[in-house]
């Protein structure tokens, strides 16, 4: 397209000189032409050219420039018709710009329409400026080369409107369709290029080799990852952050990408980037100094900074030195306002003097804390298990514990705080919550040693109509079948119910009962040598206990169970002392400390549990033992996203006397048992 700004005067030359002679001269009349939708009164007044007025030779150049700043019009001309003694008769001649219907795309295939479209950020309606569709080549070129397609071509024309058009009801509208044009763009994409070599300049401390790892997206071609090394500009700008981290995290602050390049070779197929980079010198910490700090001493701030004189500077744990650590202090108790600013002077060649200057300000309380998100919780659920609340000083331990204890429901698939001044001594809280289904229904298959091929359903409500209580239906059976022996079929069948309320009315308070029947077959190993029906019920209750921290828990449960045994006379008078028939009547206490960030997948903290149980004796029944369960879990982040788990679990268990001088014993399903009880 040709672009013309041009002012044109149909004069002889000797009127051209009288005019730059005079300087000003006097519009006579004043025409628009060329204009289809525009009007005649939108260009007079943006020209500034009006009528018997007076006006500078400049006043042109003006008027032209004010009607192309519009965007409406491709070329802009001021021709003079007429010249009499007392001034001129001008045109201001326009042709406006063509109106955008649809734009179509022809050739893409890797790359949809939509993307292309995002891209370019077209609306149907808008003025198709001169320049529009050479910068949109140019984004598209640009798109198509962070994909990896550098060879990519793109053309871009004006065409007649696709489809059907409907009849004009006046004139403008007839006006408007001509103007109308769909932008065409036809693209040939051609292949995307490899990267056949990655090339390090000004690296003095580490190889390319070494450099090359830390790309973890952009490879070189290897023979033997044939399906990689395709370049991809985003992930590329990536790697150069990742770059820039490693640098700064071993030492070398002031590292520089200084360029990269790249070069297409090999008949246009292959691709090298060279990148050239600055180190720097490699810094080691020397002084620390503060100053402004007048709720902590430099001693507690150095504490809580961690960091120590002689090691290198580590960019990562710089921040979270300082900004989670050190300030962190201030965060928790109120003074969200506080600001440290690091100022580094390097000292020699290689060291690091840090200065840290505080502003403490002044401490802020909560005013309001909000929930948002729970459409299926009750909020009271979610309050709960807040540490933090309305008119407490800010406390950012406390509202980091309140997400924590929210994700530990494993209701929410994220928790998400906020904070919103409200004034200048005041915070709200905003608790934003995304909710994730805690209610299961399941089906199960699997295989045991003891009873073979086993199966169950079940549906599990962990979130029991939005109130936190946990409701519980499960039905198993198992059953094995040796072929080759006349041995009985060893079976498995159960069913349980439970129902618990952690927090009932809102209270620190947890309830629960559970009923439950089982059928156990004797199995072809010693472990479970007689038939064996059991049903019982349990009630438990339990508090959250603040002492010595509130991530201990308590609860007590109440047992009673009958056991049927059969066999023949021989096996019951081994196994279960001749008793047919068992009555157990058992409390148990269990002790926990939970302080896992999270149910499901833990990243970090602990859990202890330590269960005791007293049967029979002062209860009553014919099983009388007392037995003691302690087991610790400890979950340490590694590298990545790989945890350490450690564990450790020791149990001890001890017959009592039975008061009444009856036949007692331990049933052989409370013993422990070397690889499990096989139970599914």
């Amino acid at each position: 397209m040709t672009n013309r700004i041009s002012i044109v005067y149909l004069i002889m030359l000797s009127s051209v000189i009288q005019i730059s002679a005079q300087q000003e001269v006097k519009l006579l009349g004043v025409e628009i032409d060329g204009n289809k939708i525009a009007s005649e009164t939108m260009i007079r007044y943006t020209a500034g050219l009006r009528q018997n007025e007076v006006i500078n030779v400049a006043d042109f150049s003006r008027a032209v420039k004010r009607l192309w700043q519009l965007g409406l019009f491709d070329d802009v001309q001021i021709k003079i018709d007429k010249e009499t003694s007392d001034g001129f008769f001008i045109t201001i001649q326009v042709q406006e710009t063509p109106i955008l219907g649809t734009v179509h795309y022809k050739g893409n295939k890797k790359l949809k329409d939509k993307q292309l479209q995002d891209e370019l950020e077209f609306y149907t309606g808008q003025r198709i400026k001169p320049h529009v569709l050479v910068e949109s080549i140019t984004k598209l070129k640009y798109f198509y080369a962070e994909d990896g397609f550098m060879l990519a071509e793109v053309e871009a024309t004006l065409v007649d409107p696709r489809g059907k058009i409907d009849d004009p009801k006046s004139d403008k509208d007839k006006q408007k369709q001509e103007l109308t044009k769909d932008i065409l763009f036809t693209i040939a994409e051609n292949d995307k290029v490899k990267i056949n070599k990655i090339r390090f300049q000004g690296n003095e401390s580490y190889s390319g080799f070494r450099l090359r790892r830390v790309l973890k997206e952009t490879k070189q071609q290897r023979w033997y990852l044939f399906w990689r090394s395709y370049f991809d500009g985003k992930k590329f700008d990536e790697d150069k952050l990742a770059l820039e981290t490693f640098y700064r995290n071993n030492g070398y602050r002031d590292f520089t990408i200084l360029s990269d390049t790249t070069a297409v070779n090999d008949g246009q197929k292959r691709m090298d980037i060279i990148i050239s980079v600055i180190e720097g010198p490699r810094y080691r910490y020397r002084n620390f100094s503060w100053d402004g700090n007048t709720l902590f001493n430099n001693e507690i701030l150095n504490r809580a900074l961690n960091l120590k004189r002689g090691d290198y500077f580590n960019e990562e744990e710089f921040n979270v030195a300082v900004y989670n650590n050190m300030q962190g202090l201030y965060m928790d108790r109120g003074y969200i306002y506080s600001r440290v600013d690091p100022q580094f002077t390097p000292v020699g060649e290689d060291s690091l003097d840090i200065h840290f200057p505080i502003v403490e300000n002044h401490q802020v309380n909560v005013r309001n804390i909000y929930i948002t998100g729970n459409d299926h919780t009750r909020e009271n659920v979610i309050r709960r298990e807040l540490s933090i609340f309305p008119g407490d000083i800010f406390n950012r331990e406390m509202l980091i514990r309140s997400q924590r204890n929210l994700l530990r429901l494993n209701y929410f698939s994220n928790v998400i705080p906020d904070m919103a001044p409200v004034d200048e001594d005041e915070v709200d809280l905003d608790i934003a919550v995304e909710e994730k289904s805690a209610d299961r229904a399941n089906a199960n298959i699997g295989y045991s040693g003891v009873y073979g091929l086993s199966g169950g359903v079940g549906i599990e409500f962990a979130n029991f109509r939005g109130l936190g209580q946990q409701f519980t239906i499960s039905y198993n059976i198992g059953s094995k079948y040796n072929f080759y022996s006349s041995q009985p079929t060893s079976q498995f069948k159960s069913f349980s119910i439970s129902f618990v309320d952690p927090m009932i009315f809102d209270t620190p308070n947890r309830v629960g009962f559970s009923f439950y029947s089982r059928y156990q077959g004797q199995g072809t190993s010693y472990y479970f040598p007689l038939d064996m029906r059991l049903l019982g019920g349990s009630v438990q209750w339990g508090r959250r206990f603040k002492w010595p921290d509130d991530y201990f828990r308590g609860y007590w449960v109440i047992r009673t169970m009958k056991k049927t045994y059969e066999g023949t006379a021989e096996e019951l008078d081994q196994y279960v002392k001749g008793l047919n028939t068992t009555i157990g009547n058992s409390i148990t206490q269990v002790l926990t400390r939970d302080s896992r960030d999270h149910h499901e997948f833990p990243t970090r903290g602990s859990k202890f549990t330590w269960e005791s149980t007293l049967s029979g004796n002062v209860f009553g029944g014919n099983e009388d033992f007392f037995k003691h369960v302690l087991n610790f879990e400890w979950f340490s982040p590694t590298f990545w996203k790989f945890v350490l788990t450690s564990s450790f679990k020791i149990g001890v268990i001890q017959p009592l006397k039975n008061l009444d001088n009856e036949r007692t014993l331990i049933p052989f399903d409370e013993k422990f048992i070397m690889g499990g009880n096989g139970m599914p």
